[in-house]
């Protein structure tokens, strides 16, 4: 099999034929650890540090906790005393305790196997030879079962942003993903496993001040589920609400010696990021504050040729890995065991109006006074807001209006107040890539479902499922780096209370993250916490185009896509050859460098 850089692990049934499975792990890759079921036979195989393990029994039952774990006393144990052979007593569990992790279980001789509740932490399923085979990270099971890579799956995330608008689906033939928010369950029978909900998003209902307090609760426990264990810790300090948020919390909580807060400061003519996140560290004189010459920053699109790219899907990370993981590897040579950083932030508490669709209905007034500050905010055209605010399609309408005979915008001066985004067609997608996305078009028109039933929480929801595994893709690049990476406002708890908050409250064109900000009220150093600027990437992204442009054309020489009959990449190299050109503004040409460079990768 072929090395995955990051933790994984495999699950198998309690089956005579699992053992089998279990001896070709070993026989392939000789470092792998395994667990045993309680009858003897192998449970769980695979690759972990001893601190992201916690295994308790009782009886013909027991329970693994596989991931970021909190203090744990003997709460492991009484959960697996009162499971009495019922695997389905395990739901609930991973909401009692803080942390991200999986939770396994082996209930009398039935496997359990849950994810988190919105995907940071993910189950699939294939078979080998007949055998269900489980495991956390779709790549090793296709490398351990052969599985080919679905072509259609690859061109339905060229055209942009439509991969992350429509369900999700594995990235290989033969592979299954159970949804978030369910778990897996596969008896000793050898029937066919069932994939069962366990877990809802909470209705927004609580007013500011108690979703602030559960927030505040929440996101403390998140970090003390990461620095409980002692040792040297390091995080993002960009200046940013989201990092300095969470390094105000760590840095209330260890001592000198134990942190170190990093930056990258960025063109200071231009942002003032840098400005706050000094006002920040100097809040924390126990702290370490350590920053990254700007010069010494890679740009955007270094590092496209590595082989840094076999994740469970095509990850933006693959236009940054180079500038995203250049901390995390000063924080190595330093020691860190662990880098936390704030992806997620902006999925929890940052909003931009189409909440306020559904809203209309309800509070018109207010909703319209809001939807004016959108408008006059991002400079959105009266009709367009008028027209989207007037049609009451469903979602399966929507999904068959999208043609792959036009192209949208990735601006924000489209309101985006529709189920789902007209995608940017880019011109060098040839016919054959056209037609399957129109076909599977057609598929998802007449068979999928939106997330929720109003387009804010279906869209907010979607967000956050494609974004979970946009940061597992980030996890793995800083974990190659030489640190693992932790986001602690992706564990299911934060999200559940910021999800639990009246819309009115926490989407407002008049405040930027007001609800982040009435929760760290007390922590974060208070002119931080009442910062109004914010600091935009785009210009790093086209001079990194610039600067990196025959790096970029090269991708293009033997591309995997273009043998897949997905691009002209003549002419993309063209296109390439002037980064300037229009057809590549807005970052057209992202999610094909993305796709491009994952199939080379996973191929």
């Amino acid at each position: 099999m072929t090395s995955h850089g990051a933790p994984y692990f495999f699950a198998l049934p309690d089956r005579e034929e699992a053992g089998a499975v279990a001896r070709r792990l070993q026989d392939a890759s000789p470092g792998l650890r395994t667990i045993d079921h309680p009858s003897g036979r192998p449970w769980l195989i695979g690759l972990w540090a001893d601190e992201d393990i916690a295994v308790t029994r009782a009886g013909d039952d027991a329970i693994a906790l596989i991931g970021t774990l909190p203090r744990l006393g003997d709460e492991l144990s009484r959960w697996a005393g009162k499971l009495d052979g019922r695997a389905d007593q395990l739901v609930g569990l991973s909401m009692s305790l803080p942390g991200s992790y999986h939770v396994m279980g082996s209930v009398g001789g039935t496997l359990y196997a849950q994810g988190t509740a919105y995907g940071v932490r993910r189950i699939h399923h294939a078979r080998l030879n007949g055998c269900l085979v489980v495991g956390d990270r779709a790549v090793a099971l296709a490398d351990l079962t052969g599985a080919e890579v679905d072509i259609t799956a690859v061109a339905l995330r060229l055209p942009e942003p439509l991969g992350a608008q429509l369900p999700e689906r594995p990235m290989w033939r033969g592979v299954t993903a159970v949804a978030p928010g369910s778990y897996l369950t596969a008896s000793a029978t050898g029937a066919p496993p069932r994939h069962v909900r366990w877990h809802r998003p909470p209705a927004p209902t609580r007013p500011m001040a108690a979703g602030a307090a559960a927030v505040r609760t929440a996101l403390v426990a998140a970090v003390e589920a990461r620095t409980h264990r002692g040792g040297l810790i390091s995080a993002d300090l960009s200046g940013g609400l989201d990092s300095t948020s969470l390094c105000s919390i760590a840095a209330g909580r260890l001592g000198e010696g134990e942190m170190i807060a990093c930056s990258i400061p960025g063109d200071e003519s231009v942002w003032d990021d840098a400005v706050y996140a000094r006002r920040a560290a100097a809040a924390w004189p126990h702290v370490e504050h350590v920053e990254l010459a700007y010069e010494d920053t890679p740009l955007f699109y270094s590092g496209l040729l590595d082989d840094g790219c076999r994740t469970d899907i095509p990850g933006g990370v693959a236009m940054s890995r180079a500038r995203s993981t250049a901390l995390i590897s000063l924080m190595a040579e330093r020691g860190s065991r662990l880098h936390m950083t704030g992806h997620g932030g902006d999925h929890l508490f940052f909003h931009t109006g189409p909440h306020y669709h559904h809203l209309l209905t309800r509070r018109p007034l207010l909703a319209l006074q809001r939807l004016r500050g959108y408008r006059t905010l991002y400079g959105w055209r009266w009709k367009d807001l008028l027209r989207q605010l007037a049609d009451r399609r469903s979602y399966n309408s929507a999904l068959s209006r999208i043609s792959t005979e036009a192209s949208g915008t990735l601006e924000f001066t489209s309101p985006g107040l529709t189920w789902i985004r007209q995608p940017v067609v880019q011109p060098w997608l040839t016919p054959e890539c056209r037609d399957l996305v129109t076909r599977e078009l057609r598929l998802a028109a007449r068979n999928a479902r939106p997330y929720a039933p109003t387009m804010g929480r279906h869209l907010e929801l979607s967000a956050l499922y494609i974004g979970t595994q946009e940061c597992a893709a980030i996890a793995e690049a800083g974990l190659r780096a030489g640190v693992p990476v932790t986001m602690p406002y992706l564990d299911d708890a934060v999200i559940d209370a910021a999800l639990s908050v009246r819309v009115e409250d926490r989407a407002t064109p008049w405040e930027y993250k007001p609800l982040l900000k009435e929760a760290m009220r007390g922590i974060l150093p208070e002119e931080c916490r009442v910062r109004t600027t914010k600091v935009e990437g785009t210009v790093d992204a086209v001079g990194g185009l610039y600067r990196h442009r025959d790096e970029v054309g090269a991708l293009w020489q033997d591309s995997a896509l273009a043998k897949a009959g997905l691009i002209d990449a003549a002419a993309l190299a063209r296109l390439c050859e002037t980064p300037g050109t229009p057809a590549l503004k807005d970052g057209a040409v992202d999610s094909t460098i993305i796709c491009e460079a994952w199939l080379r990768a996973v191929s």
